[in-house]
Formats: C-alpha cells, structure tokens, sequence
C-alpha cells in the first residue's frame, strides 16, 4: 500500500473519532491531566502500526480492495473504545 494514502485516512480516522468523542475514553486512560497534540501523534503512531499489522494478517490480494480494509480496521478500532478501560498505546514489547 501507498504510505500516503495510509496516512491520510488513518489521519481522517483518528480526527473523526477525536470529534466524534470516540476517543474520550483513551485519553481518560493514558493521559495525566489534560490531553495534548503529542498524545494525538501517539494515538496516530498506534493507528499506522496497528493498520500495517492487519493489513498484512488480511493478506489483500490487491490495493484496490484498500477501502474494504481501512472500514474493517475502522470498526475494530471503535469496537475497542468501546470499552471503558481502553488503552491505545503501541507495547514497548513490540517487534
């Protein structure tokens, strides 16, 4: 996949569910006091490597079927805020 084109959707994702106040429930969890725009590029930097891994798990047989991915990643992702203990932050432990 195109990393622009990667980065323009998750950057569209992650402000929706900023305004939408999807994301109330994360900064809750991982933010002392008021959130900032670092914990913004955090939660981005959690959306670009989560993203890479499903798409690759998916195995997509072609970049056209970009679309049909970003959307299941996009309720996966919800799916998860959903919850009161949220917390969207990339392990330490990750290779």
């Amino acid at each position: 996949y195109s990393y622009a084109i990667v980065g323009i959707n998750l950057t569209e994702m992650a402000y929706s569910l900023l305004r939408s106040g999807a994301l109330k429930p994360h900064f809750y969890n991982t933010v002392q006091g008021r959130p900032e725009l670092k914990h913004f590029h955090q939660l981005y930097c959690y959306l670009v490597y989560e993203f890479d891994k499903f798409w690759v798990s998916e195995k997509p047989e072609s970049i056209m079927q970009f679309n049909q991915y970003r959307e299941q990643f996009h309720e996966v992702v919800k799916t998860l805020l959903r919850s009161p203990d949220v917390s969207l932050k990339l392990d330490s432990n990750s290779n």
